[in-house]
Formats: C-alpha cells, structure tokens, sequence
C-alpha cells in the first residue's frame, strides 16, 4: 500500500512539473496571464494534461524492460520540448500543422531560420529537463495490474484523438508533447485526406510579380445586415469611418450586392474560389484558391482569420504549399468558439499588423476573415468601446449596431496599416452573408430573405481607379467578383472556370445570379435563390422539383421554368467527370 501511494506521489509530482514548466518554461508568465481565463485553454490544458498523466502511467519501467523504445521515447520528448520551445519563443505560439508541412517542403531554411533568429539555451534547457523527468518515470515499477494499465492507456489514447482530431481541440492550449504529437498527427491526415481531392490543374509559377502589380486585400466580415450601415442609409452613426471615407473618395459602397451563400459554409469558401451557384458534387474542390493564383504570380499570401477555420475542415482546402502564412482564432483568444471568434482589433493588432511590416519586396496578397456580428452580439464588442448603450438583452438592437460601429473602427485603422505600407493597395470587404436582427435574438439565416441575401460590399480602390469602381455602384454584382478582379489586378487568366465577373470591366445589366447551400462545404441543402437584377428572386427547391416564384406565391415545376435559367442550375447538377 506504501509503494503504491509513494509511485502515485511520484507520477503527481512529475505530472506538476510538467505542467508548471510548460506555462512557464516552455511559454511564460505573460502568456498565462493572457490565457488563463479562457474555457477553451482549461478544457484543452486540462484533457491534454490527463493524457500526458497516462502515458507516464503506462511508461512506468520502460528503462528496464524496453530500453531501446525508452531511448527511442525520450528522444522524441526532448526533441517536441526543444521544438516546442524554440518555436514559442520567435512566434509565441506552439508548432501547427502548418509549420509541419512548410519543414517538410523546406527544412533546411527551417532550421536556417532558427540559427538567425530562434532562441538556443532554453529551448536546450527545456528538453533536457523533459527527458529528465520522463527517465525518472520509467525508472519507476509498474504496477501488476495489467489491466488497469490496459484500461487507462485505452482512455487516454481515446482522449488524445478527441483533444486531436475534435474541432474544439486546440494544440496551442495543450501540453506541448500532446500538442506536438497531435499536430504531427493532423498533417500527416490532412495530406491523406488531401489525396482524396480531385487534383487541381497546375499553374505556371512566375518568378516575381508583374510590374506595378499592386497588393490587395479581402476582408471576409461576418453577419453584417446592409440595413444597419449608415453608409448604405441607416440614420444611426454605425459607419462613422466608412462615410467619412467615402466623402473622401477613399471607398465606395456597392448597392446592389448579393452574398454567395446564406451560411458561412457556403460563403467564404467560394469567395475565395471565385465560384457561385450550386456546386452538389464539389467542384470546389478542384478549383485553384484565390492563394493558389497569387503565389503563381508572385504575391506574398496570407490568411489571418479571427474564427476557427479547422471547422468542418475548411482549411484543407486552403491551406497548402501557396499559403505562405495562417493564423486563426485561438491564436488570439483562448475562449474561441463557432459563434464568437478573437477579438478583430486584438487580431489587427497582435496578427496583421505584425505581418504587414515584414512585407518587404514582392506584392502581398492577404486575406482576413473578422468575428464581425455573429451571435450573440454583445459579446462581439469590448465594453469600453460599446456606444449604444444599454444593450437591453445580448441580441439586442442596440447591441447589434455596437458591433457594426466597431467593424466600421477596425476597417478604418486596417485600412490606415494596409495603405501605410501600400498607398496603392486595393482592399475588398464583404460579409459572408447577412443577418435577421430582430431585437430578441439572431434569426437562422439559412432563408433567402433580403437581409440575409443582399450584402455589403465596399471598395477601397487606388485613385486612378476609383471612377471605374463607382461605374459599379448599382450594377448586379457578387461576392465572387471580388475574386475576379484581383486575378485581372494579378494579370492572372483563371485555369478553371469561374463565376464571378471582375469589377474593372462592364456588368452586364441583365445578370442573374444565384445564392444557395446547395453545396458540398455544407449540407448540400437542395435549395437555391436566382437572384435578378432587382433583387427580386425566385426559389428553387431541388428535392420537389419546384420553383417558388417572385410573388412567393406561385410554384411552378422545375421543368416549367425557362431553359435559360435551368441552364444556371443543370450545368453544376451533373456530376462533372473527374469527380467521384
């Protein structure tokens, strides 16, 4: 009974250890003060810290009865520490799937990059003190009860692929050899999975950027009612920025946008490929990323999201070999979740800033994704920079326009940074869809209503282009146009067909376009909207074979309707070759 509490006494004491030196070793107090509050650093701290309690369980007397693999374990702990270590100390965060992916296409600059500007004592340190304890523990008996080293190495390996492969897990909050472990993991599955995509058709790479090739951005926002915008003629001050910008001849508002999707899972994703309409059988898969195209022409790319972006594993479809940097949510914030993402100033501040001045030759091409207002709104908001006050419950009206003042404030200091470094820097905004502001709470915006369908979408042109763009301003247009005019401002032909129309050439006046979920990035909800040019629509339900109307009264077979607009719809109906 004494042995057995003393082992117990041990494992506790080595588990602390572990513990402590990895807030304060490994990271350090800042970053614990930082963090400490957040729900999702004490889930994925404390789950990691349970599997780590594990494995030392289980390793109990390796060093006499499996001496090879205990050399072989306790290497690979000092080299996740030292890993671990040295990548906090440069970045401030642990080693990601990304960063695993760009060692393996380059390792020597890794390592390159390390010798220049990584930290070299306590990264050694760290490592060696990890290998320490972990030889202490496999110096220590086992315990005779096989089966309970049977069950609890079950339980833990079934934690570690929760904490692993879950969305909610977040390596940055983990233990940091579970982390590393994890991470490790995730990009040799993501570059499996990867191999089921149909392949992408190959670009021509150029050496550098074309002359004069200017940097762009595209900010991706998030549940942003047009309605609600004073520049778009709400009496509330909610755009203070944006109208003031727009007198200034800085920005114009397109009037007469609509949003690909209704979801963010229908929205973002095709924005960034440049596609629109229904895509059943994921054509979107097989279609070059806005990142794809700017790497072959040269650009700097990035993508810095305040959301988590592993959500339904969306970033493996932009995430590869031409993204030269990512950052998302729990980077910023340790209480990250599906409905409120990192603050966006503390993202602009500690994320995109920081990127913009590393910009040094090559044109950037860098896209942001904000929390913007999501529900619950009030949560979206600091307190101290709320200005319509009270807010009478958390999806309030008085709430909801709080968060379109403060996207309004960070769009106008992103745009400040953006043109510092680039005074002719072209920036696109549009929100991925809108939203029911209702004043009780956020409406479902799964429907087609105006609100949820028709979208901001504002350009921050050079001078030169600025009449071009206010050409635009009640023509029918898309978010997907977004995409065609930075390829045109790239001087890049699309290899694949696209949707979208570039903003820089005429749009045509009778242009339908459509809005769906009929998609493989979602749910492939058989519905759709064909939107015309004055936004009166007509709704499409693929399942019944049926088509509702503009007067949302009349339904007719889907046959009925005009080839010219089942035409829209048939040609992504088919399963196109190539794809399963």
């Amino acid at each position: 009974m004494k042995a057995s509490l003393r082992q117990s006494g041990v494992l506790l004491l080595v588990l602390a250890c572990f513990m402590l030196m990895d807030l304060f070793l490994v990271r350090d107090l800042g970053w614990v003060m930082d963090n400490v509050r957040g729900k999702r650093f004490w889930v994925n701290f404390a789950l990691s810290a349970f599997v780590l309690w594990v494995l030392l369980f289980n390793l109990r007397d390796y060093w006499r009865r499996h001496r090879k693999t205990a050399v072989v374990l306790l290497a690979a702990c000092a080299a996740a520490y030292f890993a671990q270590s040295a990548y906090f100390g440069i970045y401030r965060k642990f080693v990601t799937v990304f960063d695993f992916r760009f060692f393996v296409g380059d390792p020597l600059m890794t390592v390159e990059l390390w010798l220049e500007h990584g930290e070299k004592v306590r990264p050694a340190i760290t490592a060696l003190l990890a290998s320490g304890l972990l030889w202490w523990v496999m110096c220590q008996p086992a315990s005779p009860r096989r089966w309970l080293r049977w069950s609890k190495g079950g339980l833990g390996a079934a934690i570690f692929l929760l904490v692993t492969l879950n969305w909610y897990g977040a390596p940055h909050f983990q233990i940091a050899p579970v982390a590393y472990a994890g991470n490790l993991i995730s990009a040799v599955e993501f570059n499996y999975n990867r191999e089921d995509y149909p392949p992408k058709p190959p670009l021509e790479y150029r050496e550098q950027a074309a002359k004069n090739a200017p940097s762009m951005v595209m900010v991706i926002g998030e549940s942003l009612n047009v309605d609600h915008m004073q520049i778009y003629g709400y009496p509330r001050q909610t755009t203070p920025n944006l109208v003031r910008m727009e007198h200034n001849n800085q920005v114009v508002a397109l009037k007469n946008a609509v949003s690909i999707g209704p979801r963010t899972l229908c929205s973002v994703p095709y924005m960034m490929t440049g596609l629109q309409g229904v895509d059943p059988h994921g054509i979107i898969y097989s279609t070059p990323t806005i990142f794809n195209y700017a790497k072959s022409a040269g650009y700097n790319t990035a993508l810095i999201t305040a959301q988590d972006f592993q959500w339904r594993n969306i970033d493996k479809i932009f995430v590869d070999q031409d993204m030269d940097h990512f950052e998302q949510g729990i980077h910023f914030s340790p209480d990250v979740s599906v409905s409120v993402g990192a603050n966006d100033k503390v993202v602009l501040e500690k994320g995109i800033k920081p990127w913009l001045e590393r910009q040094q030759d090559a044109p950037f091409m860098l896209v942001v994704q904000m929390s913007g207002s999501h529900t619950p709104f009030s949560r979206q908001v600091p307190e101290d920079m709320k200005q319509f006050l009270p807010e009478e419950n958390p999806n309030s009206i008085n709430a909801y326009d709080n968060t379109v003042w403060y996207t309004d404030h960070v769009l106008n200091e992103l745009f400040k940074a953006v043109r510092a470094k680039a005074p002719d820097a072209w920036i696109f905004y549009s929100s991925d869809h809108g939203e029911h502001v209702t004043g009780e709470g956020g409406g479902f915006h799964g429907d087609f209503m105006d609100e949820v369908t028709h979208n901001s979408l504002l350009v921050f042109p050079p001078a030169s282009a600025l009449e071009t763009i206010k050409g635009q301003e009640h023509a029918p247009v898309s978010q997907a146009d977004i995409f065609a005019t930075m390829l045109e401002l790239m001087q890049v032909e699309p290899v694949t067909p696209i949707d979208g129309l570039s903003l820089l050439q005429p749009i045509p006046e009778d242009r339908m376009r459509v809005v769906t979920a009929f998609m493989k990035t979602l749910h492939n909800d058989p519905r759709a909207a064909l939107i015309f040019p004055d936004r009166s629509l007509y709704e499409v339900d693929f399942e019944r074979r049926n088509v509702k109307l503009a007067d949302a009264e009349t339904v007719i077979p889907y046959d009925r309707l005009d080839a010219k607009y089942r035409a829209i719809f048939d040609r992504r109906l088919e399963r196109p070759e190539g794809i399963e």
